[in-house]
């Protein structure tokens, strides 16, 4: 061994740089020092050696050289020159790299060189063949991704990249190899690039695991219990054009509002396999393209009231006092006719009954609400749905036909809450804190501050006030179909009603645990859903233009709400625009794979 000769060392090479008694000093690939001990490298060539690795030398014709050969075994350095035609330092190292590659030869460079068997030879020259021809396909499809020219073939392929953009994987060789970073937004783009996705491809259903079908489970037949005969006054289902999962209907007798609601907790029980489905789920999802339901869809063809000629129901009684209270006066199994009418139909009906009693009613219940400090909070709201290739935003104004209703569940919610707070038993009930800021007004910035400043509502056991409602106590009860807090609600009051054993307050923390957990997953989803449509509209609507309103100014933000979209524009805009000012807009980029939207601001 001398200073300047070449070694291997740990598989690569390297170059002593000095010898001492027991510790020999290299310089690896890269400039690395080290000392090592004699039996940690394996000598190749005496050198000297300037560049590390060695430079490359030309391939040899290797069959041509087993020929020559002809099954004889050759030292390492008479191989070397048989092959190359030379002994320097960079043939000795291509030479090293060839034998252990295991290709042609087998040996070292102690033992020599032998070429391998001609079986052995040609099975090693199909995999050879085989591992460049897939090298070739491998930068075949690259370079057709890098020119966005992908073919049919190559779809599959590609799914690693669709795994990383719907979530399910997080990491791809390809992204990688491509110089592309593996998250989810950048491989949808790249699908959407290549044509291999268009826009009206979703992810987030699967980004974020979401269920999107229905589930399957039986429910059990109607049991034969004592219900009241409602069917002869006349009840109606008031809801958005479309809906197909009616839960809740109100009509007036006796100078009472009566609630009735769906009825599932009828079939459904605690514990059993659909109300473990449906807590697992907390709520049914509403999507642009698709409504995923909480429970299975016979559950719907059975209680949606106005299904059916005649539904089964819970009917909830309620009597509006004189300064505005909703006391609950009885609860009953019923069966009801149900008519379904729409906002808009029932505009038709105001002046009529029962809609004319409920109106007198109601007014004064939320006049109460009022008073104790009810938070109107009034912002754009749209409805979004996706009918094949069709994407539709329709606003959804606040209307005295809406608030009717929902004014009904409110009081339907309350007078069953105050009820189970009386009974001391185990309750869903909802609360929510006051608002950070006593400030309110009437314009559209001033909402959006008042929403800012508000506490989400808190689901739980112990009664309470809900400051945003006016409401103390409050529970939500009138969405069994749609909601999972509400079923639980269903399964306590029928419990109540047939005097048995109320369920724990340990049952519910458990249920709204898994409930609560399933049911923000899909509010989540309904965000994300709503904006990428509303992207995907933009896209496909380049030369939109309409109008924002200043909201809200934070620093350099700027945060204008397009009421046409109820969508909130975030822009760094340093013009002179106060809040509540109206500007107008023009679409200046969409890209649903991101989630963003720029606009130019006209002034």
């Amino acid at each position: 061994m001398n200073t300047g000769a070449l070694v291997i060392y740990r598989g690569r090479s390297a170059v002593i740089t000095g010898i001492g008694r027991d510790k020999i000093e290299i310089r690896g690939e890269g400039g690395t020092e080290r000392s090592v001990r004699p039996k940690d490298i394996e000598f190749l060539h005496p050198g000297p050696v300037a560049v590390l690795p060695p430079p490359e030398v030309p391939e040899p014709d290797w069959p041509a050289v087993v020929e020559l050969m002809d099954d004889e075994t050759l030292s390492f350095g008479e191989w070397v020159e048989l092959a190359y035609g030379r002994g320097g330092a960079p043939e000795y190292y291509a030479a090293w790299r060839v034998l252990t590659g295991g290709d042609w030869f087998s040996g070292s460079i102690d033992s020599g060189v032998t070429p391998l068997p001609p079986e052995l030879l040609a099975e090693r020259r199909a995999a050879r063949e085989a591992r460049e021809a897939e090298r070739a396909a491998r930068e075949a499809l690259l370079d057709r991704i890098r020119r966005r020219a992908v073919i049919p073939e190559d779809r599959r392929a590609l799914r690693e990249i669709e795994a990383v953009a719907l979530g399910s994987a997080g990491s791809s060789r390809l992204l990688k190899e491509l110089g592309i970073e593996a998250a989810p937004e950048k491989a949808h783009r790249l699908l959407l690039e290549l044509g291999v996705w268009d826009c009206f491809v979703d992810p987030w259903p699967a980004r974020l695991g979401v269920e999107t079908q229905a589930s399957e489970l039986p429910l059990p037949e109607l049991p034969d219990e004592a219900r009241v005969d409602l069917t002869g006054m006349r009840s109606l289902a008031i809801d958005d054009s479309g809906s197909d999962d009616p839960d809740d209907a109100v009509a007036f007798a006796d100078g009472c509002l009566y609630v009735h609601v769906a009825d599932p907790a009828a079939v459904i029980h605690p514990g059993d396999p659909v109300d473990r489905e449906a807590r697992l789920r907390g709520a049914t999802c509403y999507l642009p393209e698709r409504v995923v339901p909480m429970l299975p869809e016979a559950a719907t063809a059975q209680f949606g009231l106005g299904l059916k000629p005649v539904s089964p129901a819970l009917t909830f009684v309620i009597r509006i006092t004189a300064d505005g209270e909703a006391v609950l006066e009885r609860m009953m199994p019923s069966l009801v006719a149900v008519t379904r009418l729409t906002y808009e139909s029932a505009a038709g009906e105001w002046e009529q009954s029962p809609l004319r009693e409920i109106r007198s009613e109601l007014e004064r219940f939320r006049e109460r609400r009022r008073r104790e400090g009810a938070l109107f909070i009034r912002l754009p709201e749209v409805k979004t749905v996706v009918r094949g290739r069709e994407i539709v935003i329709t606003p959804c104004p606040v209307t005295p036909e809406r608030e009717l209703v929902a004014n009904a569940m409110l009081a339907a919610g309350h007078a069953a809450a105050k009820f189970m707070a009386e009974q001391g038993a185990a309750f869903p009930f909802v609360t929510q804190a006051p608002p950070e800021t006593p400030e309110r007004g009437e314009t559209l910035a001033a909402m959006y501050e008042l929403r800012r400043n508000s506490a989400p509502s808190v689901p739980g056991p112990v009664p309470g006030r809900h400051f945003g409602l006016g409401l103390e106590p409050y529970a939500r009860i009138t969405s069994p179909l749609r909601r999972y807090a509400d079923l639980w609600a269903h399964y306590q009051l029928r419990r109540i009603m047939r005097g048995e054993e109320p369920l724990t307050w340990e049952e519910l923390e458990s249920a709204l645990t898994y409930s609560e957990a399933g049911a923000a997953v899909r509010r989540k989803l309904e965000r994300y859903a709503d904006e990428y449509w509303l992207l995907v509209y933009l896209k496909l609507h380049p030369d939109w233009e309409g109008f924002g309103v200043a909201v809200d100014r934070q620093g350099e933000r700027l945060t204008l709400a397009i009421p046409e979209f109820a969508y909130e524009y975030k822009s760094r805009y340093q013009g002179k625009i106060g809040l509540d000012d109206e500007v107008g807009l023009k679409l200046a980029d969409s890209d649903p794979a991101a989630l963003r939207a720029a606009f130019q601001i006209k002034r």
